[in-house]
């Protein structure tokens, strides 16, 4: 047998060659089939109008200061926001509707605090954590302690010394039922203090605030937004703000951090989403609305409603949640809320 001359070629190196050769040949004559793939670019979000889900009727503080904000925060979306009212099941139906939506960024939610304790108190369709992607913290109601403005309780000294010395003659008033912020925060300080006084439950601020102006309670703990108009009216005297720091709209009121209680509960809220949120989502509607909290429209509407900024971006907001839900089951848990697993 011969040996192969320089010249003979194995098999397979001509079939290599003759694809070579036919692959350089079909991009010479431009057949499509060879022609290299083209990456379609994707379109911009939000291509159309986004909904804000809220879990409570229209005309109570939050919902007038965040259609504010969502006004502003329009120019820097490029995009209209639409803000529906969804009220129902303790908040609870605007929440579960939002996880059901597609995670596309074009219905979003307004998270309030009762988030995180409706799954602790009631069996609801939803999980805090596992079911809702936190986007932005923007803002958080104060609550206070207020009493009549002819009560002889001038300050939160006076009416201490008073529901000590008679306890079981105390009564108070809360808005939207037991196991809320306004309760628990009463349910802390008097623990505390080692002394017990009678919660009597309202459904709401107004009914709350008619009952403290008629004398049926000594005195009513309630957001800003409840209370907030009885003290501008001179109706009311606010004794104490449950908050972290002074309210600048009431920057005389002690808060009850400085009286020595350990609880305060500015309650924030801010915008969520379902889980699987496209990060670049979050990222453009946290900061369209981070920018619409500098704007003048929406301070002014903070300061009427006695509320504050409280901006918290997507990874801090996502950290807050994680806390507050075991925090909130924690407080719930301890004064027996908490429903049977």
């Amino acid at each position: 047998m011969s040996e192969p001359t320089p010249n003979d070629s194995p098999p397979a190196s001509r079939r290599r060659r003759t694809l070579l050769g036919a692959i350089a040949g079909a991009a010479a004559g431009g057949l499509p089939a060879l022609a290299p793939r083209r990456v379609l670019a994707q379109p911009q979000w939000p291509a159309r109008p986004v909904r804000v889900l809220l879990g409570f009727p229209a005309g109570g503080s939050i919902d007038v200061v965040f259609r504010v904000m969502a006004k502003n925060a329009e120019p820097f979306l490029g995009q209209s926001v639409i803000v529906e009212n969804k009220p129902g099941a303790g908040g609870t139906v605007s929440i579960v509707q939002m996880k059901n939506a597609t995670p596309d960024g074009y219905t979003l939610g307004l998270i309030t605090m009762g988030v995180f304790r409706a799954p602790v108190t009631e069996t609801v369709a939803y999980d805090p954590i596992a079911d809702i992607t936190y986007i932005v913290c923007l803002s958080h109601v104060p609550f206070g302690i207020v009493v009549r403005a002819d009560s002889p309780f001038q300050t939160w000294a006076d009416l201490l010394a008073h529901g000590r010395a008679d306890p079981g003659k105390v009564n108070y008033g809360v808005p939207a039922g037991l196991g809320n912020s306004a309760h628990l925060l009463v349910e802390e300080i008097t623990g505390q203090e080692r002394i017990k006084w009678h919660a009597i439950p309202y459904k709401g601020s107004a009914d709350t605030a008619l009952a403290l102006l008629s004398g049926d309670v000594d005195f009513t703990v309630d957001g800003s937004g409840g209370f907030g108009p009885l003290v501008d009216a001179g109706k009311a005297r606010l004794l104490a703000v449950a908050s972290e720091e002074r309210s600048p709209k009431w920057s005389d009121v002690p808060t009850t951090r400085e009286l020595g209680y350990r609880m305060s509960i500015d309650s924030p809220w801010g915008l969520g989403g379902p889980k699987g949120l496209p990060a670049a989502v979050v990222q453009t509607v946290q900061d369209a609305f981070r920018k619409s909290l500098d704007t003048p429209e929406v301070k002014i509407a903070l300061a009427r409603a006695g509320q504050g900024s409280r901006y918290k971006d997507a990874a801090e907001y996502t950290e807050f949640a994680a806390r507050a839900a075991v925090e909130e089951r924690a407080l719930l848990t301890k004064y027996g809320f908490a429903r049977e697993p």
